[in-house]
């Protein structure tokens, strides 16, 4: 008989050192969180109570662009990259059941972030 409680657990713990693992590829990266289309964490490299509010933020940020994009018939959305002066935070969708979330502290290594977001975000697609 299959214990489904273990296999949700080794499931997170996989999505854990997969996260953490592209995380140390770029030390702007400060946290990605997995999230579901409607805003339930997945998984996370951040506390819980951070983690919480990332994940209502990014399936907020996700849905209202997805409608500027459909009513100005610009096609699905590919990414949101948001910028301020303190860092950016990159949105993707990562298939049908998930929207992954990468925040970065400083903008040198944003090219190198926005490659890791969309190899990250297929990988993803590809696991849930």
């Amino acid at each position: 008989m299959i214990d489904a409680s273990q296999d949700i657990s080794t499931r997170s713990q996989e999505l854990k050192e997969l996260l953490e693992n592209f995380m140390a590829k770029s030390s702007s990266i400060q946290a990605i969180t997995v999230v579901s289309p409607d805003g339930l964490p997945i998984a996370s490299t951040s506390d819980d109570e951070e983690e919480v509010v990332i994940a209502a933020m990014t399936a907020a940020s996700q849905s209202l662009s997805e409608r500027v994009l459909t009513t100005l018939e610009r096609g699905d959305m590919r990414e949101i990259m948001l910028t301020g002066e303190h860092g950016f935070v990159v949105i993707l969708n990562a298939g049908l059941n998930a929207v992954v979330s990468i925040t970065a502290k400083d903008h040198k290594n944003i090219g190198l972030v926005r490659v890791l977001s969309k190899q990250l975000a297929q990988v993803l697609s590809e696991m849930l």
